[in-house]
């Protein structure tokens, strides 16, 4: 059995970055591979990652991002030399094998296994955003500590790129979720969010699932259902916004969405808040809709097509490798008109089909089983187990 140490620098309340590597755990064969996760403190997802099978630790974890203050560096080089120690230490009394970092910005874990001869890899969840040379200097510096990088999307490539070298050490592997047999649900599914709203059984649902941070892009959504109001349009259309807050520095943009629809009196606008049912909540809606100014590789449109919606999602980072033209529709981001135009079009269309389309395209190419089997090809590259 191999022992293979995950680090994962942010103990997330909403997903990200666990959603995914979560996924990857529960998917490892673990008669051959014993997982192993680094956090830097505890957060909901170590009941998930113990109960996968996953051993939890806890230990210091430097991260080299945008920097948040002028002394932001100097922290976080004392706290790399913390972190290698503590890293060191799990490395031997664990008899680590691998190590996977998840995140570009964090540096330790690979220092760490280089000096110890141990094979590393590094998943990038980020795309670049100015300065450019900032992201290229860190990306560098994945390439010099790591015998693998993986990315989630074409996109992100450019920061391995210096001159007219690019990193031979790159691998795009696109996330996958685990999918039900079947996403066809109970008559009693589709009914409780639309009595849970007072909906009649013709209202159609266009939902959303994110956290409330200007990322997300949520005004948009909001100004193109006042823009569908002034036009009168799609009058049967309610809006459905799932998901809270993830940081306290959100608040206030939580505050601005909420007095905008108050505003623009959009009373067929709901806010829900955070959930625990959101596969359910899925399967009671028409359409997904993902309105990202910024976003990477979005596990939750997967999980939208395992629910069988037709999706209008921005142009933004791997969502183009996610969307096929027959499963949904692209819209540039932050511009509100597109919206509303990609939503009035699905539902002149067959939206019920393009949905099956997306539900096909799901188990043809991002299922767990595929994520896992060709993140753990690149373990056996390293391993040299075959």
């Amino acid at each position: 059995m191999e022992n293979i140490l995950y680090i994962q620098p942010y103990a997330s309340h909403v997903g990200g970055v666990d959603t995914v590597l979560l996924q990857l755990v529960q998917g490892l064969d673990q008669a051959k591979y014993k997982p192993y996760v680094v956090l830097p403190e505890w957060s909901p997802y170590v009941e998930k990652y113990e109960a996968s099978g996953a051993t939890v630790l806890f230990a210091a974890l430097a991260v080299f991002g945008k920097p948040t203050d002028a002394l932001y560096y100097f922290r976080n080089t004392v706290k790399l030399v913390k972190s290698m120690r503590a890293l060191r230490k799990i490395v031997k009394q664990y008899q680590i094998k691998l190590i996977h970092s998840h995140k570009m910005e964090v540096i330790g874990g690979n220092i760490v296994g280089k000096m110890l001869g141990i094979p590393t890899l590094q998943t990038v969840h980020e795309l670049p955003r100015k300065p450019l040379i900032a992201y290229k200097f860190v990306g560098y510096l994945d390439h010099l500590f790591n015998d693998r990088i993986i990315v989630l999307c074409e996109r992100s490539k450019i920061m391995f790129q210096w001159g007219g070298h690019t990193s031979k050490k790159l691998i795009k592997i696109h996330n996958g979720i685990e999918v039900a047999a079947s996403p066809t649900p109970s008559e009693a599914a589709r009914s409780s969010l639309r009595q849970e709203l007072n909906l009649a059984d013709s209202d159609r649902i266009v939902i959303t699932v994110a956290r409330l941070s200007p990322m997300k892009g949520i005004e948009y959504l909001l100004k193109a259902a006042h823009l569908m109001k002034r036009k009168k349009a799609e009058q049967n259309l309610h809006f459905v916004i799932v998901g809270d807050v993830a940081f306290d520095t959100d608040q206030e943009y939580k505050q601005g969405l909420l007095a905008m629809a108050r505003q623009y009196k959009l009373d067929n606008v709901h806010f829900l808040g955070m959930r625990r049912d959101v596969a359910d909540l899925l399967q009671q809606a028409d359409l997904f809709v993902l309105p990202s100014v910024y976003d990477i590789f979005p596990t939750v449109l997967l999980e939208a097509m395992a629910a069988s919606l037709p999706i209008v999602a921005t142009d933004v980072g791997g969502v183009p490798e996610m969307l096929n033209g027959a499963n949904g529709l692209l819209v540039p981001p932050q511009d509100e008109l597109a919206l509303q135009k990609a939503i009035t079009s699905i539902f002149e269309q067959n939206y019920k089909l393009m949905g099956e389309e997306g539900y096909s395209l799901l188990q043809q190419s991002f299922t767990r089983e595929q994520y896992v089997k060709r993140t753990t090809a690149v373990y056996e590259e390293l391993l040299n187990i075959g």
